[in-house]
């Protein structure tokens, strides 16, 4: 199954995403992961991360986001684990 994994920052971390950037690269890399990118303002400001990835169900995707650099150094405001199903468009 697909799913959507998002994390909105909470505000001043920017310091602390660069001292993580190489362990999220790191996550980032795994062959689960479909589609990621950074989320940004109107200002091009980073706000946050997406990714779609492949998991088994909740639990896989919930469990993705909360190994993840950012998730445990606290640096999300808010975080949405959402299963996906493409109706326009594909992901290879």
């Amino acid at each position: 199954m697909l799913f959507l994994v998002a994390g909105i920052f909470k505000a001043g971390v920017e310091k602390r995403l660069l001292e993580l950037h190489n362990e999220f690269n790191e996550q980032l890399s795994q062959p689960k992961i479909r589609l990621a990118g950074v989320l940004r303002d109107r200002d091009g400001h980073r706000k946050g991360y997406l990714a779609f990835l492949e998991a088994k169900g909740f639990d896989e995707a919930e469990s993705f986001l909360r190994q993840g650099p950012f998730y445990q150094n606290d640096l999300y405001e808010r975080v949405e684990v959402a299963e996906f199903n493409p109706e326009v468009g594909f992901l290879e």
